[in-house]
């Protein structure tokens, strides 16, 4: 006798679509998080989690001392924070770790791919059709998106995001109405999770700075951010079908003789102890926790014998979305680099003569100290890379190994565009930066490991709904809004065919 219907590891964006849509078919579903629950209880003050500038235990996951990029070396309490940072060759790897997984460190932007980069990458029986006119445009009603507001842009929180859409405007990147308005040069100012009344609340002193004092890897505590666990997790718990277990570090998954899957975790509390173990087991078993996550529990089980039907696809695909970081110093105007939220205008590059690219302003506290002229702008980049790595299984020392390095290709193309707005605006173009990323993708691609709904061959009733079935590229844009499109489409299709309420 199975325990419950359907067991989900991880509540992030596949994990937090995959609750709320088995709740609502009435399928009895434990959702499996490592992590804690962050309610932000008073959000006048910074009382719920770490910030940029007073580092402490909040902020990562069972580290002593700082390993957040450009933070590191600060000593913090262990505990079970918000940013796990991996490190893989002279890689770092971000990770949200709660009840609300990624969407805890994320800036909020959920951006839309175009159609003509999205069809080279995802398989020919995924219709970008179909997902422009019901997956993304679902995923944005639940969570609430919005563009920012004029009066939100003309306050000196984002000057800076002022001054990039003129510098875009002025080196001939015209307005666009979509991110899929054809291969075309544009800027856009696309739906953000943010709540906008809250920020103008944090602007007028009734809440907490947070989002416009550019805290976001670590959480808002204005509340300001819309994370997973005030929408689709919330939803998913009103259902009275999802039971969300904190606190659960899955260790091993397996196939069971009878049919079905059993998940052996460990209870740990928020110093990171175990202090307890447990096996559950399901007929259903969705895998979503994290691509570096979910692959590392699936190789194991298939070199250990539990998955022993996984094939050889497994590890393969894996990519960093194209991500670099671009500067642009000593530049003729005041950008306030240390305030405001990321994301929010995205300059459009791509007619790259080298990869198609997408640019959005990158925010950081620090910033006030690094640059005290307040002249610079920070950038994330995205490219369209065609550059993978893969997993392997080190049998020594029980671990699973990641072999990626960074394409030099696209720090070419991130140059390239940062060039071409200073050859407009003035400014200076420091080396590119590319060895950090919280968007890791592959692994356990669709079209090779699981089908395109996630479903992973050879092993029935077990399914993969997060960032691993990507393959390796959400199309140079940030993947949180095409992980939770891809997903509910997953689950429109696994519920219609493969799972029946007992």
């Amino acid at each position: 006798m199975m325990q419950t219907q359907a067991i989900v590891i991880g509540s992030g964006f596949g994990g937090a679509v995959a609750a709320l849509r088995l709740g609502q078919a009435g399928i009895e579903t434990m959702l499996l998080e490592r992590g804690r629950r962050w309610a932000i209880e008073d959000p006048t003050k910074n009382a719920t989690f770490a910030t940029f500038r007073n580092l402490d235990g909040r902020a990562e996951w069972l580290n002593s001392v700082s390993k957040t990029p450009g933070y590191e070396g600060i000593p913090i309490d262990k505990y079970t924070g918000v940013l796990e940072i991996l490190e893989r060759g002279d890689y770092k790897f971000l990770v949200g770790c709660g009840v609300g997984g990624g969407s805890l460190a994320y800036g909020g932007i959920l951006i839309q791919p175009p159609k003509e980069l999205f069809e080279q990458v995802f398989p020919s029986s995924i219709g970008y059709d179909e997902m422009d006119s019901i997956y993304f445009p679902r995923v944005h009603s639940i969570i609430g998106t919005a563009p920012i507001p004029d009066d939100v842009l003309e306050s000196e929180y984002y000057q800076g995001l002022k001054v990039l859409e003129q510098h875009a405007l002025k080196a001939g990147f015209p307005y666009v109405e979509s991110t899929n308005a054809g291969l075309a040069n544009g800027i856009n100012r696309f739906p953000m999770g943010v709540d906008w009344d809250i920020v103008r609340e944090e602007m007028a002193g009734k809440r907490v700075p947070s989002v416009i004092a550019a805290e976001f890897w670590f959480g808002n505590n204005s509340g300001g951010k819309k994370t997973l666990d005030q929408n689709y997790l919330k939803l998913a718990e009103e259902t009275g079908a999802v039971e969300i277990r904190t606190h659960h570090l899955v260790t091993k998954v397996a196939e069971v003789p009878e049919g079905g899957y059993a998940v052996s975790v460990d209870i740990i509390n928020d110093a990171g102890e175990v202090i307890g173990q447990q096996t559950l087991t399901s007929k259903y078993l969705f895998m979503a926790a994290g691509t570096i996550g979910t692959c590392e529990l699936l190789i194991k089980a298939k070199v250990k014998g539990d998955l022993p039907k996984i094939n050889d696809y497994i590890g393969q695909g894996f990519g960093n979305d194209g991500d670099t970081y671009a500067f642009r110093t000593n530049l003729s105007e005041t950008t306030n680099p240390h305030l405001g939220g990321p994301g929010a205008i995205a300059v459009l590059n791509y007619e790259n003569p080298i990869y198609p690219s997408v640019m959005m302003r990158a925010p950081l506290p620090r910033f006030e100290t690094d640059f005290p002229n307040k002249d610079i702008i920070g950038t994330f980049v995205f490219a369209m890379t065609p550059h993978r790595g893969e997993f392997s299984y080190d049998q020594a020392s029980d671990t699973v190994l990641l072999n990626f390095e960074s394409d030099p290709k696209a720090k070419e193309a991130a140059q390239y565009l940062a060039e071409l707005l200073s050859e407009k605006n003035g400014g200076e173009v420091p080396p590119i930066a590319s060895q950090v990323t919280g968007h890791q993708l592959g692994g356990a691609c669709m079209g090779q490991v699981c089908d395109d709904c996630g479903r992973v061959a050879g092993h029935p009733n077990l399914y993969i709904v997060d960032g691993s079935l990507i393959p390796g590229s959400s199309t140079c844009v940030n993947p949180a809004l095409t992980i939770a499109a891809i997903a509910e489409r997953c689950l429109d299709r696994i519920l219609a065919d493969d799972i029946k309420p007992s």
